[in-house]
């Protein structure tokens, strides 16, 4: 009786260290595809609304009517009674219309120009390379795209918004500001589907401020960095 009393009790134990060796596949939980399909609606999201989606944007509660550039951060600069103002819209080729797509962004930028009555305007306007081909401007009837890209803007300002004429000043860049393939990504150059190098010439550049009055007359390193290329490489035709 004895042996098969310790017969029994080492059966007993051997089944105890068997059962605490096993291991058990646990199944994954069934919200983890909830998790991944939250983190999706959050990279798509644009909490503030100024057309930079949350994951991308570097400034993430951006007041409403406020101009922001490709980080989704105010293009505005103001400081007193000061202003300096940026901003580059993109053009089909052989175009010098600019896209219905900028509409609600000119009327925020007009707002601004406006309160600061003193500000002067320049607008530079550029061509990609491919296009000064000059049989298809003669045929298109274009004396400079550049020229007219520009004008589009100014009139722009004018006629809808109301700018005096006598506040700008307009550019003829023609290809000599070339921009690099990691320049002007932003929303309206993503949204217009445009691509490559060449679209990216394909523009015209607003820049406001309420300190310089003459890109020929640039005091300060801040100017000159700022307006600099300008002045160097586009002409002044109205």
């Amino acid at each position: 009786m004895t042996i098969k009393t310790h017969r029994t009790l080492l059966l007993l134990a051997a089944t105890i260290i068997s059962a605490g060796c096993q291991t058990t596949d646990i199944a994954p939980p069934k919200t983890i595809p909830q998790y991944e399909n939250i983190r999706t609606m959050q990279a798509d999201s644009d909490l503030d609304g100024d057309g930079v989606l949350d994951a991308i944007d570097e400034c993430p509660e951006t007041p409403p009517n406020v101009v922001v550039d490709a980080k989704g951060c105010k293009i505005i600069i103001e400081g007193g009674d000061a202003l300096e103002m940026e901003f580059a819209g993109f053009f089909p080729p052989m175009s010098s219309q600019l896209p219905a797509i900028y509409d609600a962004e000119f009327m925020k930028i007009a707002e601004k120009i406006n309160e600061y009555p003193e500000a002067s305007v320049f607008i530079f306007g550029h061509v990609a390379t491919n296009e000064m081909d000059k049989d298809a401007s003669a045929t298109l009837g274009f004396d400079s795209l550049s020229r007219n890209r520009a004008l589009s803007i100014k009139n722009t300002l004018v006629l809808q918004h109301g700018i005096e004429a006598k506040r700008i000043r307009t550019y003829d860049c023609s290809n000599k500001i070339l921009v690099k393939e990691t320049d002007y990504i932003n929303p309206s150059f993503k949204a217009l589907n445009l691509n490559g190098l060449e679209a990216k010439q394909r523009r015209a550049t607003l820049m406001a401020s309420s300190s310089v009055k003459d890109l020929m007359n640039l005091k300060y390193d801040s100017y000159i960095q700022m307006y600099g290329k300008y002045a160097k490489h586009c002409e002044l035709f109205e």
